[in-house]
């Protein structure tokens, strides 16, 4: 271990991801960054999850730091999860994992390397996308992933911008943020159970931080029916819509985005009105 090495907290995001969980554990374990700190938050898993996460700990808990399983009395979804972890967190940098995701082996040394080099600019990586269904088709999530790689390469002021119109970060792995900024922000918003990022980063961007593309494959990200990006479209949408009216709208108004509030209001009280019928 290199004595200048700063600790970097790994949060590996479970629910009901038995079967899932311990290749992502063990993708941590292969890093070649040696002074991880590795925090497991389960919430309210029903499936054999903490037991697998018990177990595993048990026999490779000496490859780490330390180690902790933060466990939930009720499900909270991953905001709730995530700051729960963060309560725990020691190290200077955080990188947010699903169980059901792996990290390539230098993903969190390349991730470091490029936070000392850049201070205040959130590194986005590019990711691999895969799936168990041999006939998942990619294609649209890889052409939204480039879209979001370009969207990393602009000014703070642009990307602020485009933030406030759409959601543009890959994945919520894909960032690997400073310890610091998190608390500065007060960690991750719970009003918005289905969402645990991109209300995050929209705030991260109003204090003037900025993103970055590190144009490297770091996270292999997998694409399912079972993930919350598949099975929850309807609360997720429901969710946007909260945050437009309770932050976006003002933050829009503030930017100078006045008519740009006006059509993403009209557009979202269409979506409403359909879903109320």
């Amino acid at each position: 271990m290199k004595k200048k090495d700063k600790l970097v907290s790994v949060v590996v995001q479970a629910y009901n991801s038995a079967d899932t969980i311990v290749r992502t554990l063990e993708s941590v374990k292969a890093q070649d960054y040696e002074k991880i700190e590795l925090i497991v938050t389960d919430d309210k898993s029903t499936d054999q999850t903490i037991e697998e996460v018990a177990a595993w700990l048990e026999k490779n808990q000496e490859r780490f730091c330390q180690t902790q399983l933060v466990t939930a009395k009720v499900n909270t979804g991953i905001p709730g999860s995530n700051n729960r972890a963060l309560r725990h967190v020691t190290g200077a940098y955080a990188e947010f994992l699903a169980a059901d995701d792996c990290m390539a082996p230098n993903a969190i040394s390349t991730y470091v390397a490029y936070c000392e080099a850049h201070p205040n600019t959130i590194p986005i990586a590019r990711v691999k996308l895969f799936s168990d269904d041999a006939d998942c088709d990619f294609s649209s999530v890889a052409a939204y992933c480039e879209r979001c790689y370009a969207f990393a390469a602009l000014s703070q002021k642009e990307q602020y911008r485009q933030l406030l119109i759409q959601n543009r970060i890959v994945a919520p792995a894909a960032a690997f943020y400073p310890v610091k900024i998190l608390r500065a922000l007060k960690g991750f918003d719970e009003a918005y159970r289905w969402m645990e990022d991109y209300p995050l980063n929209v705030k991260l961007l109003k204090k003037g931080y900025r993103f970055g593309l590190l144009d490297r494959e770091l996270v292999c990200y997998r694409i399912s029916g079972g993930s919350i990006t598949g099975k929850s479209a309807a609360p997720l949408k429901l969710t946007e819509a909260k945050m437009f009216f309770r932050e976006k709208m003002w933050y829009m108004i503030g930017n100078g985005m006045g008519w740009e509030a006006v059509k993403q209001s009209k557009s979202w009280i269409r979506i409403l009105l359909r879903r109320g019928k």
